[in-house]
């Protein structure tokens, strides 16, 4: 019999750590006191109102602040449900990107997708009573669009349309649906992000060249 010394469930550093890190967040989240917690979403969710506001009138400080939101709204979740469908999601599809593209290519490709995932939300929300978005679900579509990617040449241009329109049907419905909150306990889901998110990863995934081929 062969042996082998690879792990059954061989999870690239990044994405490890990188869904450790939102694991303990939100369980630091879990234990803080209710003030705590709202200054935390308060503070560091994407806030559409914060955005148009920063955008109208740009200073240093407002841009670098918008940055920082776009980015920190990512680590947090609204309960252990929405981090768990993350969280498996990433390991799931954010395994194959790291893999093949290396860490900083995927790194890259997680921020970014990420900042579109807040940017499409921006665009269908503004103007319409604001609110805040967090979540890493933008960044893991992202990762969901650069597999699809990856997967082309094995799986064909029909299963991968397929596939996209199937991921986009459901998110549509859902999001824009009383279903959604049905699911997430009157929390709205975002699927202008999840749309976003999922067409950036593919296009930067036509950028960036794979550090390895597919198989």
């Amino acid at each position: 019999m062969e042996n082998s010394n690879e792990p059954a469930f061989n999870v690239p550093p990044v994405v490890k750590y990188l869904v450790a890190s939102l694991v303990i967040v939100h369980i630091l989240l879990l234990t803080a006191d209710p003030a705590t917690k709202e200054w935390v979403y308060g503070n560091l969710a994407f806030d559409i109102d914060g955005a148009a506001a920063a955008l109208q009138a740009p200073t240093g400080t407002s841009i670098a602040g918008l940055i920082f939101k776009m980015t920190s709204h990512m680590f947090l979740h609204n309960d252990f449900m929405h981090l768990l469908i993350n969280a498996f999601m990433l390991l799931a599809f954010g395994t194959m990107v790291e893999r093949y593209y290396g860490a900083m290519t995927f790194v890259t490709i997680f921020v970014l997708t990420g900042w579109v995932g807040a940017f499409s939300e921006y665009f269908v929300s503004v103007g319409e009573g604001g609110g805040y978005l967090y979540g890493a679900s933008g960044a893991v579509f992202g990762m969901i669009g650069a597999t699809l990617r990856l997967m082309l040449p094995k799986i064909g241009l029909q299963k991968v349309l397929i596939f996209a329109a199937v991921m986009m049907g459901l998110n549509l419905i859902i999001g824009m649906s009383p279903l959604g909150e049905m699911l997430t306990g009157g929390v709205r889901i975002s699927w202008a992000a999840h749309a976003g998110g999922f067409v950036a990863g593919f296009l930067l995934s036509l950028i960036f060249k794979p550090a390895l081929e597919p198989v």
